[in-house]
């Protein structure tokens, strides 16, 4: 009965001495806690509201108002062409183009890589070109002499860039000795692509080569495109390119691009790796949220910077389905499965960076204590920790005592210990084995017995 009042009084003290502390910083204490609920809560909430958004019934006149307006905020900041920026820009210079034409190149950075910028006079064939990482960031290559080899040369594209033309010869045109005169030779020859523009882009180009495989089983080719990869992450405020074989829509002039949301199947929720996630049954919820203005198909090249507005309210990330649409395929005839790659849009968490107001902080605190001065820092964890844990401490103390007197109470000595077994049995242990009494051996002649001698002998 003492021991069960004396912990009663132990948890009274330590939740007057929790609640004294709670009343002196409870300022402090909600001001800590409000927003961890309240960010929860709204987390919870925009998720369920994005889940229900899908599922509902989208109008289709209120859709192409808020692709308008993304548009609209897209070309606002980036112009006309996606990803190029205005400011930041090489100046003009002049060349002349097929013998006699004059033109102003106006040069242009995205992400770090300047197109069109003036080559130099002389060339060695170790000037940086840009390659591309897996999700499409650029990264620049400076090809390296050794042995005299180029390694990391720029790449060449062979015939993947020819057109293949017939051309027919007469007897008169060839006038070769072997042939008839009424003969005409065919040949098939590759003329190469006029490189008027084209060589002022550094950026690696795609060509079937550069294909890759992606689906579930690893089987299906990435036509037409080249980069990024599928299931690559792209984060906000980041810029990547999107390049495919110009060749492959043949007679389109034009393309562009389609992103389009994905709704991922319920078992495949929360999975991290989705690069098969058309073939576990995702599904497109909507039609594209956003779409680029027609580009020429002969550049196989876009960049796109992922912006603020590409993510539903509060949401970290979204699924998308990149696609593209040639000017040969009507919008009521495109596909978006067609030709397409998954890609996941991502927030990057911020890191804010205080180290130095940290470090005065420390100073100025460390100075008003020598001063004496007392500084109110609000809710002091550590002791709080401390003065709840010792009564609790304690508690735990006493509960495991009572229930050490409380086991040992019971009177146990009436019970007697078991006997060793084999005591109290007579059967044998090894079967076939007849106990004898142990006779020791005899030491000396004299301890012999003699049971068959007489007395006269």
């Amino acid at each position: 009965m003492k021991l069960t009042s004396l912990m009663m009084g132990l948890v009274l003290t330590s939740s007057v001495m929790s609640a004294y502390i709670e009343r002196s910083d409870s300022e402090t204490a909600l001001i800590t806690l409000a927003p961890d609920a309240t960010s929860t809560h709204t987390a919870v909430a925009a998720e369920v509201e994005t889940t229900v958004m899908l599922n509902k019934r989208i109008n289709a006149d209120s859709l192409e108002e808020k692709k308008k307006k993304l548009m609209e905020a897209y070309k606002a900041k980036f112009g006309s062409n996606e990803g190029e920026k205005k400011d930041d820009s090489p100046k003009p210079w002049v060349r002349t183009i097929y013998t006699n034409v004059k033109e102003i190149v106006r040069p242009t950075v995205i992400q770090g890589v300047t197109i069109s910028a003036k080559p130099p006079k002389t060339t060695n064939g170790l000037e940086p070109w840009i390659s591309l990482n897996k999700n499409g960031a650029p990264k620049t290559i400076v090809p390296q002499l050794k042995n005299g080899h180029i390694k990391k040369a720029s790449p060449t594209y062979g015939t993947w860039f020819a057109t293949p033309t017939t051309i027919r010869y007469t007897k008169e045109e060839l006038k070769a000795h072997n042939m008839a005169a009424d003969e005409i030779h065919e040949e098939v020859e590759w003329v190469p692509e006029d490189q008027t523009y084209h060589e002022l882009n550094p950026i690696i180009r795609c060509t079937p080569d550069s294909y890759f495989k992606k689906g579930l089983s690893k089987d299906t080719s990435s036509a037409p495109f080249c980069f990024p990869f599928d299931n690559q992450v792209w984060y906000r405020d980041k810029t990547y390119f999107v390049t495919w074989y110009s060749h492959y829509f043949e007679g389109a002039e034009k393309v562009r691009l389609h992103l389009s949301v994905i709704k991922p199947s319920l078992k495949d929720h929360g999975l991290k790796k989705r690069s098969a996630i058309m073939d576990k049954g995702g599904k497109i919820t909507i039609p594209s949220f956003f779409t680029t203005d027609w580009v020429d198909n002969d550049d196989g090249m876009l960049a796109l910077e992922v912006i603020e507005e590409f993510f539903p309210k509060d949401a970290m990330e979204r699924k998308v389905l990149l696609s593209i649409q040639p000017n040969t395929v009507t919008d009521e005839d495109f596909d978006l499965l067609k030709n397409s790659l998954v890609l996941t849009l991502n927030k990057p968490g911020k890191v804010y960076k205080g180290h130095n107001e940290d470090l005065d902080y420390l100073d100025e605190k460390q100075r008003m204590k020598n001063l004496n001065v007392e500084i109110d820092e609000g809710l002091d964890y550590e002791k709080y920790f401390a003065i709840m844990g010792i009564p609790l401490f304690v508690v735990a103390l006493a509960m495991g005592m009572y229930l050490f007197v409380k086991v040992n109470k019971v009177d146990l000595s009436h019970l007697k210990p078991k006997k060793a077994r084999g005591t109290d049995h007579n059967h044998r242990r090894i079967p076939f084995k007849k106990k004898k009494a142990y006779s020791p051996l005899s030491q000396n002649s004299s301890d012999i017995p003699l049971k068959n001698m007489t007395k006269n002998d």
